[in-house]
């Protein structure tokens, strides 16, 4: 008797849990609210971090310098999904698209700010569609020139520039890029008629360069490196604000009279919008526990990245503050 009054309690117990998630479920339909996920628990399962970069490239050795640690510090895999292609537009409408609960994140970089400018009819909307988590890291980079121009420092550079109007031609890895903004920053700021060259990632215009086929380049200095030691490209200036530890005989643009000039590559993570601000915290909070550990400092110093985590209402008010900056020199740009 007491077994069947057991089963008889579980069923109505059952019953009255499936009738409290119907009326759950119906009540969200009618209001439009979605349901939340169990934020406390987070995470419970691996996260992916979407790249929307090829496998190889910068925006891969930037999400896996860190990956790991995050990955110890969730207690959960931290999964790295390159998908590049239409100029990051590919990857980064997979996450404007996926569930916000925090299990799909976006790394980004200076294109999601340009984007929106560059390509009017994304399939996404920036900032709308997203939720900042943080910003993870800057770097500066190096102008290098081709080993054969004939200038010895930014100023010869320039003079050359100016009385040779259009002849020197910059490559950028890409429209819309940190190097093509650095590039397009640089022409504004000294007026010097150069003719930017966008190629489909760094890699062939490095060789570019290096090959006497193109004159000057902006891009970071571990791909520098190896054609600056064998002599074949020559390191021109920095553009950061600051000189770089790995070049510190090397003077900034601004310090070699381009007044307040400075151009960085920065890079963030992004979430669905809607991600619950609790899920987003802990997110920050692991990214700066993460990005502290003297490894993923080790693993940065190759590139002379610095360690630049924000808030997220730090990284939206900087990430809204890119898209006004970067759309209004492009438009600049468009009508010369």
């Amino acid at each position: 008797m007491h077994r069947y009054l057991a089963k008889i309690n579980k069923l109505k117990t059952t019953v009255c849990r499936w009738c409290y998630l119907s009326v759950l479920t119906l009540v969200c339909a009618i209001t439009g609210v979605e349901a939340q996920p169990n934020t406390a628990a987070y995470p419970e399962k691996a996260i992916r971090i979407v790249v929307p970069f090829v496998a190889g490239g910068g925006g891969d050795f930037i999400a896996r310098a860190w990956a790991d640690k995050l990955s110890e510090t969730l207690k959960q895999p931290v999964i790295i999904d390159n998908r590049g292609g239409g100029n990051t537009v590919v990857g980064t409408d997979i996450v404007a698209k996926a569930a916000p609960d925090g299990y799909t994140l976006l790394l980004v970089s200076p294109s999601i700010a340009t984007n929106p400018t560059l390509l009017p009819n994304l399939p996404y909307k920036t900032p709308e569609d997203f939720t900042p988590v943080g910003s993870v890291i800057t770097y500066a980079m190096g102008l290098g020139a081709r080993a054969t121009l004939e200038a010895k420092s930014l100023q010869d550079m320039l003079s050359y520039a100016r009385q040779h109007p259009g002849k020197l031609a910059m490559a950028t890895s890409g429209e819309g890029s940190a190097t093509d903004m650095a590039a397009e920053l640089f022409k504004a700021a000294t007026g010097a008629d150069i003719l930017i060259v966008p190629y489909k990632g760094a890699g062939q215009g490095v060789l570019d360069v290096a090959s006497g086929h193109v004159d000057l380049l902006f891009t970071g200095m571990s791909q520098l490196k190896p054609h600056l030691d064998s002599g074949r490209i020559k390191l021109l200036a920095t553009s950061g604000r600051n000189r770089l530890k790995s070049a510190p005989t090397i003077p900034t643009i601004a310090e070699q009279g381009v007044a307040d000039f400075e151009a960085i590559v920065w890079w963030g993570i992004l979430a669905p919008a809607g991600t619950p601000d609790a899920i987003i915290q802990k997110l920050n909070a692991a990214l700066a526990k993460s990005l502290s550990h003297p490894d993923v400092t080790q693993r940065l110093a190759v590139i002379d990245g610095e360690v630049r985590l924000s808030s997220s209402k730090e990284f939206e008010i900087f990430l809204n503050d890119e898209i006004h900056k970067w759309g209004k020199l492009l438009k600049s740009s468009t009508q010369q």
